[in-house]
């Protein structure tokens, strides 16, 4: 599996730029990259739902209740990135989306989740994964890509080689997602203009 500086080095070189030995080097490519890095990979999980990152938990609920609107309070896990789902209710298109007051089944404030359903709460989410050992491997070329695409500027200064940059990443999501790198959640069916005129 790919390590930090291979990453980095396939991003470099996805540049033209010189690679690193090591991610101490004293020059302007390890510099960025650096700077880069932490940002641009928790930013990537984020995006979008990578199978490799996703994790299931239970939560308890805390002993104080949202002070109005939900019933109970759940503190969120140390790692997590993005909520994918909570107990087994999937949220999809519908006539909800044209209401003017807020109705979700949950709503995440400070690091908490609040909501009505009761403890236990089953949470699946996006994990915040810092070893790049356990990265997917279309994961890892996204993550270079993207990379690329950020260092770009600071590295080239060469617009052509940023719109490069640019597509070389759009082509690695589209792959991971049509190799289920990148899980794809329910998807609710539209309503139509029967529904829409009767609410």
């Amino acid at each position: 599996m790919a390590g930090q500086i291979e990453i980095v080095n396939r991003a470099l070189f996805k540049l033209g730029a010189l690679p690193l030995a090591s991610m101490g080097d004293n020059n302007k490519q390890a510099r960025i990259m650096s700077g880069l890095w932490d940002t641009v990979r928790k930013a990537e999980l984020r995006r979008h739902l990578w199978s490799f990152a996703l994790r299931r938990t239970t939560l308890p609920s805390l002993a104080a209740a949202p002070a109005w609107g939900y019933a109970n309070a759940y503190a969120l896990p140390a790692d997590l990135l993005r909520v994918a789902q909570v107990n087994d209710i999937f949220t999809s298109p519908s006539e909800t989306d044209y209401r003017t007051f807020d109705d979700s089944p949950y709503a995440i404030e400070g690091g908490t989740l609040l909501t009505d359903f009761p403890a236990p709460l089953k949470l699946r989410y996006v994990a915040d994964v810092t070893d790049p050992g356990a990265f997917d491997a279309l994961f890892v070329e996204a993550l270079a890509a993207k990379l690329a695409y950020e260092a770009c500027e600071g590295l080239t200064q060469a617009n052509e080689k940023k719109s490069a940059a640019s597509q070389d990443y759009q082509a690695a999501i589209k792959a991971a997602a049509m190799v289920a790198a990148i899980e794809k959640p329910p998807v609710g069916i539209a309503d139509d203009a029967w529904m829409t005129t009767r609410l």
